[in-house]
């Protein structure tokens, strides 16, 4: 499968963070943030001209930056991962690192991911505060849902946590296959990936649902995500920005849910959430 790369001149930050968000919710998959500018990938059969140009003349006509596109080859991909992903170390709890760099010993979750095109490293904000949520919680012998799984990177360390079962979906067939990868990496045989949409967990129930993919995502499957969470679990949700919160809390209390807790980083926001 090929990809477009599209490269933005973009300065600020706080500006590459807003792009991000329009571009996921027309099916970017990947993004490599840089200084004064960052690139952003998609595959060339989910790519549409229309919705691209829609999406960011809002964002150029107000900022005024340049962009320009080629293809990347999957092998090219792969190439550019393995010389930019850089272990991190998220507190004094997880390591995220790739399996041809050394272990972490001296922390108490050492995670193996190797992304290839997926996206979930723990580089990202949303990722990493959802992994502190994780934290937080009371995983041992739960239920857990992981829907828009990417690379597998939260429902590997649901299985650390001691989950009992974890169900890991995505709708990209790489990040499928990719999850699997890693699942093997990690050892991890309480996890099973499915290429999929929210109808393969209808009529399950979990103790714990993780969402870290993107506001319409969330948003349209907050009332399915409120059938299938047992009446006294937890929803882990981010992929979205500080301006979509109220939007997202106010689908999640039409759902019957209410926030517990949150977390920001970079103008992203996690939420917890129980049901009210």
């Amino acid at each position: 499968m090929d990809y477009y790369s599209f490269t933005f001149q973009i300065k600020e930050s706080w500006q590459q963070e807003l792009i991000i968000a329009a571009l996921d919710d027309i099916g970017f998959e990947g993004y490599e943030e840089r200084e004064n500018a960052m690139d952003a990938y998609i595959s060339t059969s989910s790519f549409s001209e229309s919705a691209f140009i829609q999406a960011i003349t809002p964002y150029q006509e107000a900022y005024g930056f340049s962009f320009s596109k080629s293809i990347v080859e999957n092998k090219n991909w792969n190439e550019l991962w393995e010389k930019s992903f850089n272990p991190i170390v998220i507190g004094s709890e997880i390591a995220v690192r790739a399996s041809f760099h050394p272990s972490f010993p001296e922390v108490k979750y050492d995670l193996v991911i190797d992304p290839k095109m997926s996206f979930g490293t723990g580089h990202h904000a949303t990722t990493e505060m959802m992994m502190r949520l994780m934290l937080k919680e009371n995983i041992s012998q739960k239920r857990v849902l992981d829907f828009g799984s990417g690379t597998g990177i939260l429902s590997i360390l649901a299985a650390k946590l001691n989950a009992n079962t974890i169900l890991s979906i995505d709708h990209e067939e790489w990040a499928y296959r990719n999850a699997i990868e890693n699942f093997q990496l990690n050892h991890v045989v309480t996890a099973t990936a499915l290429l999929g949409d929210a109808s393969c967990f209808k009529h399950q129930e979990f103790d714990l649902i993780l969402a870290n993919i993107n506001r319409s995502i969330i948003v349209n499957t907050m009332s399915q995500f409120a059938a299938t969470l047992n009446k006294h679990g937890r929803l882990l949700i981010s992929g979205f920005l500080k301006n979509d919160e109220l939007q997202v809390i106010a689908e999640a209390h039409n759902a019957g849910f209410k926030v517990v807790d949150q977390l920001t980083q970079d103008d992203w926001i996690a939420l917890a959430l129980n049901f009210i």
